[in-house]
């Protein structure tokens, strides 16, 4: 049974062999970086170093990594950064350029439990950030799936698809539209199935 990020991960990699990872926001390696299951791994985190992580911001290392040749191609990408909402969209549509078409990108922390974990800047302990404001405009891209896992403060699954079932966000995201709307708006399931 999978409860947290990291073993949704494995189970992922294992599952569907992917090998090329990438993680945004390590913070501490030995949590969750060196635990996942995959043959070649890439950490970033401006506050964390070791084993293949590189102590550098992630718009930094996208920026890095525009002019290579060949370009890096992940088959899993874990997004678990600053938990800004304007941070996590330009993580996920830099990481969306960098993803295999068979791959996968994990959103960590997309189901706050509280409102008062969400206030940027950070007030409480337990802080979220207000990631869920970017994960509600999840369907707005045309181009990718979504399954929201109701596990670990929510795990959003995305992976490339092209659909015609696209949307438009009609009003101004908060807490109280989040509550109402999430499982719609970001696909929320408790069954963990990959």
């Amino acid at each position: 049974m999978i409860t947290n990020h990291t073993e949704l991960l494995n189970a992922l990699a294992e599952k569907y062999s992917l090998n090329n990872y990438l993680e945004i926001g390590v913070n501490n390696p030995h949590n969750n970086f060196y635990k996942i299951k995959c043959s070649n791994k890439t950490g970033v985190d401006p506050q964390s170093s070791g084993n293949g992580v590189r102590s550098m911001t992630s718009d930094d290392y996208f920026a890095a990594i525009e002019n290579n040749d060949p370009k890096p191609i992940f088959d899993l990408i874990f997004i678990d950064g600053l938990h800004h909402a304007d941070q996590v969209k330009r993580d996920f549509e830099n990481s969306l350029r960098y993803l295999s078409d068979t791959g996968y990108i994990v959103i960590h922390d997309v189901l706050p439990e509280n409102e008062e974990g969400t206030r940027v800047p950070r007030e409480t302990k337990q802080w979220w950030g207000d990631v869920y404001k970017w994960a509600m405009t999840i369907k707005t891209y045309s181009n990718t799936r979504v399954k929201t896992f109701n596990i670990d403060n929510g795990c959003m699954l995305v992976w490339k698809e092209c659909h015609d079932e696209w949307a438009v966000i009609d009003r101004q995201i908060n807490w109280e539209n989040y509550l109402e709307q999430r499982k719609f708006w970001m696909n929320v399931t408790d069954a963990v199935e990959i």
